[in-house]
């Protein structure tokens, strides 16, 4: 027992080293947010390691890095909060659904994200178009634009996922599924807190608020494609390079994903 919690501890300091160092990695955008690899080492240690060891990892490496970079104390506890649930979500979703896999309906779980993806592109729009979002760069129409034909993309491609899922393994789709929920599910906190933090510490109106989280939506759409990409494509590969040393393996999946077959 205690030489498994002192792996669980070491693993869980190994991926908040890297979801530390993956934040790093980024690219800035003009509206301030950007792209990083943070949220796919949450996702990846999450689907290896399970939902606590993903959530507790994200959560310490991605919070230290706003309050080392930006010394943001409410930034560390934000992020400490928001990936440790990202981690929690996907972690456990993926169990739960690869457990219940003979009766999971991943096409219309795929299908109700991607209609969420399109629906929440569509307001960002109409309120850019009112003026309720400002984009501090030369060209923000384009820059709205590019975003949100990205996102258009995202949604159709999980709704066109959802039709022909029944092609992939079952153990991908239900790894796609299980990280694009997560994903959606951070996107709504991020912009729920991003709003409450605005009102409650820069003092500003609720206008205001909601202006300044909408500013912030395309950094964390971008990096939620990039996770759902990378997370789908390689976390298969890394489970069976791992899995014998992977004391947290509880699923067997590579004796039973080498029974299916692409139909």
């Amino acid at each position: 027992m205690k030489n498994k919690l002192l792996f669980k501890i070491i693993l869980i300091a190994l991926f908040a080293a890297l979801a530390f160092v993956g934040t790093c990695i980024h690219i800035p955008l003009p509206t301030g947010g950007m792209i990083h690899l943070g949220n796919f080492v949450v996702i990846i240690s999450a689907l290896l390691c399970g939902g606590l060891v993903g959530g507790l990892a994200g959560g310490i490496g991605c919070g230290l890095y706003d309050l080392f970079i930006y010394s943001s104390v409410d930034g560390f506890f934000k992020y400490l909060i928001l990936k440790f649930i990202m981690g929690l979500v996907v972690g456990y979703g993926f169990r739960i659904f690869y457990r219940k896999r003979d009766s999971f309906k991943a096409p219309l779980f795929l299908s109700i994200l991607g209609a969420l993806v399109i629906i929440f592109t569509t307001l960002v729009i109409i309120l850019f178009n009112v003026d309720m979002i400002t984009i501090k760069y030369d060209n923000p129409t384009g820059y709205i634009i590019l975003v949100s034909i990205i996102a258009y993309i995202v949604g159709i491609l999980l709704i066109i996922a959802a039709v022909f899922s029944i092609k992939l393994k079952q153990v991908h789709r239900i790894a796609l599924v299980a990280i694009a929920i997560s994903v959606v599910v951070n996107l709504v906190l991020e912009f729920i807190t991003k709003i409450l933090l605005s009102m409650l510490i820069d003092s500003l109106e609720f206008k205001a608020a909601l202006v300044k989280g909408f500013s912030t939506m395309p950094s964390v759409i971008l990096t939620g494609t990039l996770s759902i990409i990378l997370g789908t494509l390689i976390f298969m590969p890394l489970y069976k390079a791992t899995r014998r040393i992977n004391y947290f393996d509880d699923l067997n999946i590579e004796e039973e994903n080498e029974e299916l077959t692409e139909l």
